[in-house]
């Protein structure tokens, strides 16, 4: 990588919520940048698998995680929180400051603060709190504290209701990742309209920005623009 790339941290509770965000993940594996995929949970709680013991239910869901991966062309890890046990404690921020410490991101894509899951909460939480310990080396050792020089952003799956700023990032040209991700898990569940619903809504999302497909977020930020963070094209 060129000294002009960056890391990407994109991190969910489950496997499958990331199928919002494949198309940014995608544009910066494609530029060259190092881009790390996570989840606090492997979705071992799924109701898809009510006869199957944890253990089985786990090592499906995380050969889905990892199939993911292999398509965007990222790094995975489960960072095993235990499903339905994803909450912003000191405990479970001072675990995560350590992946922080070891992944050094540039910037971070999750949840927002106000869906409804508690899991979906619980990562984004823990994820803004993780970032402060992540610089206090006691909390960090024996990996090196991340102490960058700017507060890093947070790109978080759109809600209307939110306060922060929105932005969109233009997805077009790996948009049939996107499509890939969402067959490789609709397949599975036997969801219905798939094709439909990524259709409808980036598109809806491309036509308020200028291009064909697109992403939104919000940003949680201290130090606007976040242009250099993820390709944007704004309003």
């Amino acid at each position: 990588m060129s000294t002009n790339n960056i890391t990407i941290f994109a991190c969910f509770a489950h496997p499958d919520d990331e199928i919002g965000c494949i198309g940014a993940l995608s544009n910066h594996v494609e530029q060259g940048d190092h881009v790390v995929l996570a989840w606090t949970t492997s979705g071992e709680m799924a109701s898809h698998f009510n006869d199957m013991s944890f253990n089985e239910v786990k090592k499906i869901r995380e050969e889905q995680g990892n199939a993911v991966g292999e398509i965007v062309g990222c790094e995975t890890m489960f960072l095993g929180y235990g499903d339905t046990f994803v909450r912003a404690t000191r405990d479970s921020a001072l675990q995560m400051a350590k992946v922080i410490a070891e992944v050094k991101p540039d910037a971070i894509i999750t949840w927002s603060m106000n869906t409804r899951h508690p899991d979906h909460r619980g990562t984004a939480n823990i994820l803004y709190d993780a970032l402060t310990y992540a610089r206090i080396p006691k909390i960090t050792e024996p990996l090196d504290p991340y102490r960058p020089p700017l507060h890093i952003p947070i790109f978080m799956y759109h809600e209307d209701l939110s306060p922060l700023p929105t932005v969109y990032v233009d997805v077009t040209e790996n948009f049939e990742k996107v499509r890939e991700v969402a067959k490789l898990y609709g397949d599975f569940y036997n969801w219905q309209q798939v094709d439909d619903w990524l259709d409808v809504g980036r598109r809806s999302n491309g036509l308020k920005c200028g291009v064909r497909y697109a992403e939104k977020y919000n940003v949680l930020t201290r130090y606007p623009p976040v242009e250099k963070y993820l390709p944007i094209n704004k309003t």
